[in-house]
């Protein structure tokens, strides 16, 4: 029985694993050079009752995003440098957007029509 088991095993062709595993890495190669641009800065803004705010961002130059928390799953694939800053900089000074994962309950500061009293 045993004798049986070694020989099936021993029978897997190889050449599959392999072409497998280049197939992975040729694709995981295609997305990590796939570089998007940034969204032009943001033409309007209001973070009234939350200008004291503090959020994170990626400072690579393809981000665009702010985030409020720092285990974000888009802000953990971030390869450059974390920075914690206030919301207020990190728009005006950093022309940030928010992250739509782990901050779109603040993407009412982009909306010219939302009043909030």
């Amino acid at each position: 029985m045993y004798g049986l088991l070694i020989s099936l095993t021993a029978c897997q062709s190889p050449d599959n694993a392999q072409a497998e595993q280049t197939s992975r890495q040729e694709t995981t190669v295609t997305a990590d050079t796939t570089k998007r641009e940034p969204r032009p800065k943001p033409e309007y803004y209001n973070f009234k009752g939350v200008e004291r705010k503090r959020v994170y961002i990626c400072m690579e130059s393809t981000e665009d995003t702010f985030h409020q928390q720092h285990d974000c799953p888009v802000l953990i694939t971030c390869k450059g440098q974390f920075r914690n800053l206030i919301l207020a900089r990190a728009i005006e000074d950093f022309d940030r957007y928010n992250c739509e994962t782990c901050s779109a309950d603040l993407g009412y500061i982009f909306d010219e029509t939302y009043a909030p009293y």
